[in-house]
């Protein structure tokens, strides 16, 4: 896989070497050996007639030679490319570790699990909500991270007993799952303000949820009733009507 966008790379660097590179420098020779007079267009017009004169044993040396240059361009921009994300990734992967050494705050937690109760081996819908909430108290207060796979001790134990109770086991399957539960809980308009994204731990898969504070109050529906949560500290407390339109304000809170 790897050799083979290589190769697509090299040929489309080649390709562009001989028809776009070598067209506009000859193009712009021309113009400027006229002395700068008519419209350049023409000579680039002219430019890419020459190009094609491929019985021209000169000719075919000049785009050997743009060829090369541009397979050369396009290889450094692939492994430049290729570098940068894996130095990226290895940079965040790290960075992640140092957030979970230290633990947990009012915008960090952690949860073992979204919906595999590890205590009682099997899939405990309640578990979905806890995530909801945390959520929901995140986005009410000043935004927060939130990883899943990972126990209260800083342990990172995974997301494979987890993806065994998807549709699609992988982190797609996961993600798609959350962001559903997002949108049915939380709301759709809302599921802009959660970023998901992945790292790879050994065997082990954290999901690390980036979470915006959100411009309006957040309501959960559980039980018949509207629920308010907030972060106090390293918890997701939730506050009563009275506490809410104290912590919110009384026009803001009512609106729903």
């Amino acid at each position: 896989m790897q050799r083979r966008k290589i190769g697509i790379w090299l040929l489309a660097g080649f390709a562009f070497g001989v028809f776009i590179l070598q067209p506009l420098g000859l193009s712009l020779f021309l113009f400027d050996r006229s002395g700068d007079s008519g419209h350049w267009p023409s000579y680039l017009g002219e430019a890419f007639e020459t190009v094609w004169g491929f019985t021209d044993v000169d000719q075919v040396l000049k785009n050997l030679l743009f060829g090369i240059l541009g397979s050369s361009l396009a290889l450094m921009v692939f492994f430049r490319k290729k570098i940068f994300q894996l130095n990226r990734k290895r940079m965040d992967g790290q960075t992640l570790l140092e957030l979970i050494k230290k633990g947990e705050n009012d915008l960090v937690e952690f949860k073992s699990s979204l919906r595999w109760d590890l205590r009682q081996s099997k899939v405990n819908k309640q578990l979905e909500f806890v995530i909801i909430k945390t959520i929901a108290g995140f986005m009410n207060t000043n935004g927060g991270n939130l990883l899943i796979g990972v126990d209260d001790n800083g342990n990172i134990l995974g997301l494979n007993q987890d993806f065994d109770t998807l549709k699609k086991p992988d982190t797609d399957g996961f993600e798609q799952y959350l962001m559903q539960l997002v949108s049915l809980k939380v709301g759709a308009h809302l599921c802009m303000a959660v970023n998901v994204s992945f790292y790879r731990y050994g065997e082990n898969d954290v999901c690390y949820i980036e979470i915006a504070p959100a411009k309006i109050p957040v309501y959960l529906s559980q039980d018949g009733r509207s629920r308010f949560y907030i972060r106090t500290g390293n918890a997701t407390r939730e506050l009563d009507l009275p506490e809410a339109i104290l912590y919110l304000g009384k026009e803001k809170a009512l609106y729903n």
